[in-house]
């Protein structure tokens, strides 16, 4: 797995994590956040990797500061 691989599986990890803890579904983060649900579960899976502007949406849904959300990722790897 490369380095950028790995980054993006353990954003994955903590997006899944951090929705779970709130005990939100898919849909509702997606509600929250502004997008698609499908493009939420993409993300929790590692297919796709969010823009900044789709990461600071997340994170404010998630009632999170983005360092944070970022920081909870980083600390996955």
């Amino acid at each position: 797995m490369t380095r950028d691989e790995a980054l993006i599986a353990a954003f994955a990890d903590e997006l899944r994590s951090r929705r779970a803890a709130l005990r939100l579904s898919q849909e509702e983060l997606a509600h929250r956040a502004g997008i698609n649900r499908t493009y939420i579960a993409k993300l929790e899976l590692a297919r796709n990797q969010p823009t900044l502007t789709v990461l600071l949406r997340v994170a404010e849904a998630l009632e999170v500061p983005l360092p944070e959300l970022i920081a909870g990722a980083l600390g996955r790897r």
